[in-house]
């Protein structure tokens, strides 16, 4: 007999917009889910791209959704008191995805760690409150190698970025309100575009980087990559992440536990890239030591790691031999029609979507140098 779901309907409370995995969960929500509510908090300047972004939604999934202008740093989300007493009354999951990837580290702490911590006093005065769910990363392993299981925190790692550690700092003080509240830990892997259309949350870090960096060499240049590219190459679509997370959210089994939104079978970083070069038409991917040790120490040099911290970080991945165990999301989603789909499935949309940017964008600046004729 499958395990029991929350029967009442969703009314959500997502954070976030406008990354894609904000947008993705209202999607989700509400195309799947007929009964269910979303209540998009956006900051005041993100208004006319949230509301522009609800005006996509179809007919019906539109009229169940609310734009909350406010923002997770303030007190009470900066909402006034009959605003804030809707929430109390009839938000039932909390979908929490408003972290900060870069910036000054005092930064990323007051966003991921102290907002986030106001969040939860917020919902533990939620009357119908059944999930607080929390968008965390699996790199607060840092730089430990080997079996990364999804009840580890702390195990005596170094953390490669000040948004691996504000996650880690964040991820424990939720355990420790896991006693009085319905929480949930997600920790997905480096996201990559969608599996279908292949947009990505962002084309500044992470394998949306080293994608983007592919389709720009010329023709007869091969990306190299650190070490030997055996290592695998963590990473997962974000539709994959949206679907996999609401399903587990409504479970009551999910209940004080972390689970890792993860490939159970990635390729190797060099595999990976040999798929994605051919599509690109490029030269196989180049992987050595040597050209490792070298980016490395160039990453390395005063001031220069703060300013590109994402690719010092994802030059130790690809490093660095990481599996992370997600048995417990496989036993959650055994029932289900949701699976992680293979790198192969989907790396022509990541080169596809990625092309028709770059395209677009230099003919956008090209018609910006055109001279204007009187």
């Amino acid at each position: 007999m499958d395990a029991p779901v929350h029967t009442r309907p969703i009314e959500a409370l997502i954070t976030g917009f406008p990354r894609l995995l904000a947008r993705g969960l209202v999607r989700r929500l509400t195309n799947e889910h007929p009964d269910s509510t979303a209540r998009l908090l956006v900051a005041p300047d993100d208004l006319p791209a949230a509301t522009a972004f609800r005006d996509t939604l179809a007919d019906e999934a539109r009229a169940r959704v609310t734009i909350i202008v406010g923002r997770v740093m303030d007190t009470d989300l900066g909402l006034t008191g009959p605003a804030i007493e809707v929430l109390l009354d009839e938000v039932t999951h909390v979908f929490h995805a408003a972290t900060l990837q870069a910036g000054p580290r005092a930064a990323l702490r007051r966003h991921n760690v102290d907002s986030t911590g106001r969040l939860v006093e917020l919902a533990g005065e939620m009357r119908a409150l059944q999930r607080f769910a929390f968008f965390s990363t699996a790199f607060v392993s840092g730089d430990r190698a080997g079996l990364i299981r999804e009840e580890d925190l702390f195990a005596g790692q170094s953390f490669r970025t000040a948004f691996e550690r504000t996650m880690a700092e964040a991820e424990a003080m939720l355990r420790d309100q896991m006693p009085r509240l319905p929480i949930t830990v997600f920790r997905p892997g480096g996201m990559i575009g969608h599996s279908r259309t292949g947009e990505p949350d962002s084309l500044d870090d992470g394998p949306n980087y080293l994608v983007r960096l592919l389709v720009r060499l010329p023709a007869e240049v091969p990306l190299v990559l650190p070490g030997s590219g055996v290592v695998p190459l963590n990473i997962v679509p974000i539709d994959y992440v949206v679907r996999a997370a609401v399903a587990i959210a409504r479970r009551p089994e999910a209940e004080s536990r972390t689970f890792h939104l993860t490939d159970p079978n990635p390729l190797s970083a060099r595999q990976a890239f040999e798929i994605l070069s051919d599509l690109a038409h490029r030269p196989a991917p180049f992987a050595g030591n040597l050209a490792a040790r070298a980016a490395r120490s160039l990453l390395r040099m005063p001031g220069f790691d703060r300013l590109v911290p994402h690719q010092v970080a994802l030059l130790e991945h690809l490093s660095t031999h990481v599996v992370y165990d997600c048995a417990g999301t496989l036993e959650l989603l055994a029932r289900t029609d949701i699976f992680c789909p293979p790198f192969e499935t989907y790396a022509d949309h990541l080169v596809a979507w990625v092309a028709r940017y770059e395209r677009e964008h230099r003919a956008a600046a090209a018609a910006e140098r055109q001279p204007i004729t009187p």
